[in-house]
C-alpha cells in the first residue's frame, strides 16, 4: 500500500496540517531531483515550493492509478520544465572575480587528495557533461536525470514520466547515445593504470 495515500485523503477531508507531513517526507529529494535538472539553487526550491501548492490545491484530482510520490514528481516535472525554459531565455549576469563554489579551499587537508591538476580536469570534465545534458531535449534530460542520477527504476520514471519503461530505457539508451557524440572527443579517458 502506498504510504502516502492516508496523507492525501486526510487533505482531501480538508485536514490541512497532512500536507507538512507530506512536505517533510517529500521536500529533500524532491528538491535534489529539481535542482539537478536546474542547477539554480533558488529556482529549485521555488519549484519545489509550487510543487506543495500545486498538491494542496489538487489533492482532490488525485487519482490512486500510481502513487503519491509519483504523482507529485510528476507536478515537480512539469512545473520544473517550465522554470528550466525560463531560465534559459533570462541572461544571467555572471561575476568573473568572484570565486566559484569549486574555488573554495578545503576543509581538511589529506595526503591522498588530488592535485590541483586533477582536480581542474575533473571539474572540466564535469562542466562539460553538465553543459551537454542541459542541450538535450526534455524528454532525454529528464529521463536521464530519473534513471541515472536519481537512481529511479524504470518503472518508477515511466510513472513520473507518463510514459512506459521501454521509452525510458530508450530515452536513457538515446541521450547516452547523444552525449557520446557531443563529448567523446571532448573527455579524455582517464589515466590509464597500466605501466
Amino acid at each position: 500500500m502506498d504510504p502516502d495515500l492516508p496523507l492525501i485523503e486526510e487533505l482531501q477531508a480538508g485536514n490541512e496540517s497532512a500536507l507538512n507531513e507530506l512536505i517533510n517526507r517529500h521536500r529533500e529529494p524532491l528538491t535534489y531531483f529539481v535542482y539537478r535538472y536546474l542547477r539554480d539553487e533558488t529556482s529549485a526550491r521555488d519549484v519545489v515550493q509550487e510543487t506543495f501548492v500545486r498538491v494542496f490545491f489538487k489533492a482532490n484530482t488525485f487519482k490512486p492509478r500510481s502513487s503519491v510520490k509519483t504523482w507529485i514528481y510528476a507536478i515537480a516535472l512539469n512545473l520544473t520544465r517550465d522554470e528550466g525554459r525560463r531560465l534559459s531565455r533570462r541572461v544571467r549576469e555572471v561575476s568573473l572575480n568572484a570565486p566559484g563554489p569549486d574555488e573554495q579551499p578545503p576543509l581538511e587537508v589529506a595526503d591522498t587528495t588530488p592535485t590541483p591538476e586533477t582536480r581542474a580536469g575533473q571539474r572540466e570534465r564535469f562542466a562539460l557533461l553538465q553543459a551537454a545534458i542541459d542541450r538535450l531535449p526534455h524528454k532525454l534530460k529528464s529521463a536521464l536525470i530519473l534513471f541515472c542520477l536519481e537512481g529511479k527504476s524504470q518503472n518508477e520514471a515511466a510513472e513520473i514520466l507518463g510514459t512506459t519503461p521501454k521509452t525510458v530505457e530508450m530515452r536513457v539508451a538515446h541521450a547516452r547515445r547523444r552525449l557520446y557524440r557531443l563529448l567523446g572527443h571532448k573527455i579524455p579517458d582517464r589515466p590509464s593504470s597500466r605501466a
